[in-house]
């Protein structure tokens, strides 16, 4: 997966390894890669994963240049999902998203199912997430998570478009993000 000069792989090679060096099978790196094809082509659960690994297994071993002829099952998936600091995984990603050009980004905001509390009176509350998605890329950049009970859309958008204000980004949003007074 290579960019502008920048590859997917040489991005996540900077994702600190959690995992101690006694029976490693596959590096680290490599894993998050295949993981992040895997999803990138639809598949969002373990066994969803580790079915895609397992019906590209020669392309994907020859495409990383794996030592083994083996790939990671859906448990390794798993564990490396469960325990990768998702921060600095979510850093390389962008630092590799970021050299695919200019972008549109889409940012709107969508309410959870089942998650409404107090559905019974005038204090409902609901939790909400902002997303902003690449239309280019097919994928969500960012992610804001509030309770519409205790926020409101339009702060949670802000806070997303500070986090993304230096990606030279064209955006588009709701009408209701076109106010000229600031809320409180």
């Amino acid at each position: 997966m290579e960019t502008s000069g920048l590859s997917l792989l040489a991005c996540l090679r900077e994702v600190p390894d959690f995992r101690r060096a006694q029976g490693r099978r596959y590096p680290l790196a490599e894993t998050l890669c295949i993981i992040v094809m895997g999803i990138m082509s639809g598949c969002c659960a373990y066994r969803e994963i580790g079915r895609f690994l397992g019906h590209n297994l020669e392309e994907l071993v020859s495409c990383l240049g794996l030592e083994r002829r083996q790939l990671p099952s859906h448990v390794t998936v798993r564990q490396v999902l469960t325990h990768v600091d998702f921060r600095a995984l979510a850093a390389a990603f962008h630092r590799w998203a970021a050299g695919q050009g200019r972008r549109v980004v889409s940012i709107d905001g969508k309410s959870l199912r089942s998650t409404v509390s107090e559905h019974d009176n005038e204090r409902q509350n609901l939790v909400v997430l902002v997303s902003a998605f690449c239309q280019q890329t097919g994928l969500v950049e960012e992610v804001e998570r509030f309770e519409n009970g205790r926020q409101s859309e339009i702060g949670s958008v802000r806070e997303l478009l500070e986090r993304m204000r230096q990606r030279g980004l064209l955006l588009t949003l709701d009408a209701l993000h076109c106010q000229k007074k600031r809320p409180a």
